[in-house]
């Protein structure tokens, strides 16, 4: 062994990367030499920036593992990046990996040979719980190869195969493999050219597979027909949480039979049904289901054509449903009636957080003196809904305040998100408070637009007895340095 490291080690000092790889496996395992991880992340490096896909892949466990070098999950991120266009190299080094959890390949073109190879890796792979493969060019053929790896696999939770060719062949392969697989829960196939043909496949799938909490369909024009078999699926799947056929063509026939599965089915919580054809037939119908549905939090209908019928039909729903938290109803045409009657109904609705009803005013007969008072009109109600679901609305950004704290401020990221976490659960003003005393150590210029991004939200909080806190004068220090940039985001 010595006298292959020898060997090595001439080669490698002459340039040869795949010496140099070499290298580094001998110095991380003590063959032949003792183990030194200085030398292991030298050699692995030098190998890397030569372009050799192995040391690329084992330099990003070094990265993120913290072996040798200083921990870092965006570098070892991009050395992984870098070893994928190696597919074998990188396929050599999952099979032999025990620790890689995550693997994300965005538009790296690695085509069907690539899927290829990465599904052999997934055969004998005991770690990996998600793989991203997003934007790749994998046809039929790479799919194939995935779904029969899927079927034998028992570690993956996730696949993303969003943006591929997958087609309605490559949507038969996965739905055998959901038939059998029993650890995936997430999966992935927005914008495949699926169609409905695929959707037959993959409903008949749903309608056995019993570990699948969520699936994304979105732009794979599976129209009223694939809208119709998925709808039957829904009846008896007891699984699915999420489903997403946001731009798929569907119209009010597809909506309608969703409506008939929504009536009966417990488990799912969310439906993303934006950009679709969804007139006010297909409204009414979805809105007959919510008065009976126990389980749906969230309906996504925004860019559909159900104008104020529809509208009205489901401000009715919203007296009586006792789960819905979030609806979005944005370029629907509703009009001054639609909008009126969904504000009636939010006046005794204790449970909706989140409503959204942007660009539904009347345009036809604005300019005329009739249309710029009922204009002023539906801008009257919509403050009103606002100032209804202002403080629910400050309480579901927490999570959202939470990252753009932890991206400013990584010293006191953990301090601030055990506050944060305090505002989802409390109707104390403290957590609040607390974010912005803590917010008061970034700087300037972070400071101004984190106040712009929450200050009503942030104001509504602040207790009366707390105007001289740190929060507050800090509001009104903000407000002060930049009044032009806060009127206009109040207009």
């Amino acid at each position: 062994m010595k006298v292959e490291f020898a060997i090595y080690l001439e080669k490698a000092e002459q340039g040869d990367s795949e010496a140099q790889s070499e290298l580094g496996c001998l110095y991380r395992m003590g063959l032949g030499v003792n183990k030194d991880e200085a030398q292991v992340v030298k050699w692995y490096q030098k190998a890397a920036e030569a372009g050799n896909t192995k040391a690329q892949f084992y330099l990003g466990r070094l990265y993120e593992e913290g072996l040798g070098i200083a921990k870092d999950e965006a570098l070892a991120m991009q050395c992984y990046l870098d070893a994928a266009q190696g597919n074998q190299s990188l396929v050599e080094g999952l099979k032999a990996n025990s620790t890689l959890t995550s693997i994300v390949l965005y538009h790296k073109q690695i085509g069907d040979e690539g899927a290829q190879a990465l599904a052999e890796a997934l055969k004998t792979n005991t770690t990996l719980t998600s793989i991203s493969l997003r934007g790749n060019k994998i046809g039929a053929a790479g799919t194939h190869a995935l779904a029969e790896a899927l079927k034998t696999n028992t570690t993956l939770t996730s696949i993303v195969l969003g943006e591929n060719k997958i087609s309605a062949e490559g949507a038969h392969a996965l739905a055998e493999a959901l038939k059998t697989n029993n650890t995936l829960t997430s999966i992935v196939l927005g914008e495949n050219k699926i169609s409905a043909e695929g959707a037959h496949a993959l409903a008949e799938a749903l309608k056995t597979n019993n570990t699948l909490t969520s699936i994304e369909l979105s732009g794979n024009k599976i129209n009223d027909e694939g809208a119709q078999v998925l709808a039957e699926a829904l009846k008896t799947n007891t699984t699915l949480t999420s489903i997403d056929l946001s731009y798929n063509q569907i119209g009010d026939e597809g909506a309608q039979a969703l409506a008939g599965a929504l009536k009966t089915n417990n488990t799912l919580t969310s439906i993303n049904l934006y950009d679709n054809l969804i007139g006010a037939e297909g409204a009414q119908a979805l809105a007959k289901a919510l008065k009976t549905n126990i389980a749906l939090m969230s309906i996504e209908l925004h860019f559909n054509e159900i104008g104020s019928e529809g509208a009205q039909a489901l401000a009715e729903a919203l007296k009586t449903n006792s789960t819905l938290t979030s609806i979005n109803l944005n370029y629907n045409i509703i009009g001054i009636e639609g909008i009126q009657a969904l504000a009636e109904a939010l006046k005794g609705n204790n449970i909706l957080t989140s409503i959204l009803l942007e660009d539904n005013s009347i345009h036809s007969d604005y300019e005329d003196e009739h249309g710029y008072h009922q204009y002023c009109e539906y801008n009257e109600i919509r403050r009103h809904i606002d100032t209804f679901c202002k403080r629910n609305e400050a309480l579901t950004q927490a999570a959202e305040l939470y990252a753009l704290f932890l991206a400013c401020s990584p010293t006191e990221a953990q301090d601030a998100y055990l506050h944060l976490k305090e505002v989802t659960t409390s109707s104390t003003q403290r957590p609040i408070v607390r974010f912005f005393q803590m917010a008061g150590k970034l700087p300037d210029d972070v400071l101004q637009g984190l106040a712009y991004h929450v200050y009503d939200q942030a104001r509504d909080f602040i207790p009366s007895q707390a105007k001289a806190s740190a929060a507050n004068k800090l509001i009104k220090q903000l407000r002060e340095e930049d009044r032009v940039s806060y009127k206009m985001k109040a207009k």
